[in-house]
């Protein structure tokens, strides 16, 4: 039985340490270090990639390399200084979760523009985006993609600001706002479940009466 309930207890652990969103093979191609500091309310960024990878527009499905880089910078370590997700702030606990399987909202032509107005979609909370840049102060590279997950606050807001000069950006997407912390599945709240009441039947069953003791 002891050994049963070990076994429970490790594939709860295991499964609530699962996120809810499906992992992907993460791209590890980044040519340069991206600083989550660079964008103003920013708690993590992931990149910069090598090429342009905000491509399409509004309602666009999100390509497979956008959801790796998502997925990575979703579902990094809360520890500072790991590169898991590339750079990342105190204020970074993941995992979290959401839909990124389409484009919410874009810009283009900034032409080095230090902020990213998105017209008439207003976003509140944890919000992924996404920016283009031919060159820029916070990477040695040129043409580079780096996307960041930014906290907004309350107040609805249609814009998202550069700290700093926005030398080089050119075009910037929204993949999801007022992002969640990651909840575990039905699945592993029945196997939470089970293993608690494994444990209580255990610790039942190895009480012996009082009266048998005395005897």
């Amino acid at each position: 039985m002891k050994k049963l309930v070990l076994a429970l207890c490790a594939m709860g652990a295991a499964t609530l340490a699962t996120p809810a969103m499906a992992a992907n093979t993460v791209d590890t191609t980044i040519v340069d270090p991206c600083s989550a500091g660079y964008v103003q309310g920013a708690v993590a960024c992931q990149g910069y990639y090598g090429k342009n990878w905000i491509t399409g527009g509004v309602g666009s499905a999100t390509t497979q390399e956008q959801m790796d880089a998502i997925y990575a910078l979703l579902n990094g370590t809360a520890q500072v200084g790991d590169l898991k997700p590339t750079d990342n702030t105190n204020s970074y606990t993941p995992p979290y979760t959401g839909d990124f399987s389409h484009v919410l909202a874009a810009v283009t032509g900034l032409s080095g523009a230090n902020q990213f107005v998105f017209s008439n979609f207003y976003m509140t909370g944890l919000t992924v985006v996404g920016a283009h840049f031919g060159n820029n102060t916070d990477s040695d590279k040129n043409n580079v993609t780096a996307f960041w997950l930014v906290d907004l606050g309350a107040t609805p807001t249609n814009a998202i600001s550069l700290n700093g000069s926005g030398d080089g950006t050119s075009n910037a997407q929204v993949f999801a706002t007022n992002v969640r912390p990651a909840v575990p599945e039905p699945a592993t709240w029945a196997m939470m479940l089970l293993g608690f009441g494994a444990i209580g039947m255990a610790s039942r069953r190895s009480r012996k009466p009082v009266l048998a003791q005395i005897a």
